[in-house]
């Protein structure tokens, strides 16, 4: 089962805005490597990636960051920072360059290829230049001995756009998609590389490409041509970049792990199961990954964070809600994911000495199943005040 974190198709096509109606485009332009690479495709290539993701738990039209049509009866909802900040990375393209990029998107060759074919460990770094691989080293140990499941099978790994450029790497990730031959694939991968190499994506590199990160557990099912994957959080170069670019680069790396390693905690305890409809099944979900990652963050036996990263954490999950009510996979509105993160914050800094006690994962999640009418309420100033009950379980 696959949770994205930030923004898959659906949410990209809408930013990318291919609504608006197509405008001739200039001949250096992806026109014709759009064409190209569709033609080498079969016909039903949509239909197949669907098809494919559905096999794997996946569900395209998540969404955190999106444009979305705003519910003013029962819900504030706008665009965050992080929304406009991605917004303006794709400000100055065509409607020819945008939809070069939806069709790279359906593909997420980045995102499959750390999923399927990771990289050795040694060579893994994240961000665009590496800039986040030490915390994200720093904090994984440390999650993994703060809660209470068996992490020692999951690994994290990072996604780069520039993936796309290797044809090797690009070619089996096709032929597990759609089933391939060697030759089909590397020469569909060629037309990939051509049109991801385009100077207006920067070499893959976009941001829209990478704005992604995800919890993978194959619950025993194995994968056509790869076999039984293994556990995994993997973590986009674009949306870390986009946290560093709106001034919350300093929490947003651990916020981010935090939240996909709460997916895990999910998985192994049996924490997903709900009689709730969609969305508000997807809702409870992703707000409870929202509440672990920042009960961690602020616990005195987690990363310790003081009030100054504290606020800027909350603030970085109020950066990924979104406003597609009606969508299945609606995530919560950014203040809704603001009270998660406030909710999990003041229960890890209820923990009082000597022994700072972490509450086990279900216990936590049973308090949060109590407080989640709190958080989903028709919004108001982003705020939560713990009940009494709630209090006393943070000081057991």
């Amino acid at each position: 089962m696959r949770k994205y974190l930030a923004l898959p198709l659906a949410a990209a096509v809408a930013v990318l805005g291919l609504s608006a109606p197509a405008q001739a485009a200039p001949a250096d332009r992806p026109q014709e490597l759009i064409a190209h690479l569709e033609h080498l495709l079969p016909a039903d290539y949509e239909q197949r990636i669907a098809a494919f993701d559905r096999r794997l738990g996946i569900d395209d039209d998540l969404s955190d960051v999106a444009q979305a049509v705003l519910n003013p009866d029962d819900d504030e909802c706008g665009s965050t920072p992080l929304e406009d900040w991605l917004a303006t990375t794709i400000a100055g393209w065509t409607d020819e360059d945008r939809l070069g990029a939806s069709i790279l998107l359906l593909f997420n060759t980045p995102m499959y290829d750390a999923l399927f074919f990771p990289e050795p460990e040694h060579q893994r770094f994240f961000g665009l230049d590496g800039e986040d691989t030490t915390v994200l080293r720093r904090t994984f140990p440390a999650l993994k001995g703060f809660w209470d499941i068996d992490a020692s099978g999951i690994e994290m790994l990072p996604a780069h756009g520039n993936a796309m450029l290797d044809t090797t790497r690009t070619a089996r990730v096709l032929q597990v998609v759609f089933g391939s031959s060697p030759e089909e694939a590397r020469e569909a991968a060629e037309a990939v590389r051509e049109l991801a190499g385009l100077p207006v994506y920067d070499n893959g590199d976009a941001p829209i490409f990478t704005f992604n990160a995800f919890a993978y557990s194959p619950e025993g099912v194995e994968v056509p041509g790869v076999g039984l994957p293994t556990d995994k959080i993997v973590v986009g170069d674009g949306v870390l970049a986009g946290f560093r670019s709106v001034g919350l680069g300093d929490v947003a790396p651990q916020a981010i792990l935090g939240h996909e390693f709460g997916h895990h905690i999910q998985y192994q305890q049996g924490l997903r199961d709900s009689d709730l409809p969609a969305p508000e099944a997807t809702r409870r979900t992703e707000l409870m990954a929202d509440s672990f990652s920042s009960y961690f963050l602020a616990h005195r036996r987690g990363a310790t964070m003081r009030w100054i990263r504290i606020k800027h954490f909350i603030e970085a999950f109020g950066n990924i809600g979104d406003c597609n009510f009606d969508s299945p996979n609606h995530h919560g509105t950014p203040n809704q994911r603001t009270r998660a993160a406030e909710w999990g914050t003041l229960m890890g800094v209820l923990a009082l000495p000597p022994f700072y006690r972490v509450l086990p994962s279900p216990t936590l999640a049973a308090y949060f199943d109590r407080a989640l009418p709190r958080m989903v309420a028709p919004d108001a100033p982003p705020q939560v005040e713990l009940t009494p009950a709630e209090k006393t379980a943070g000081r057991i």
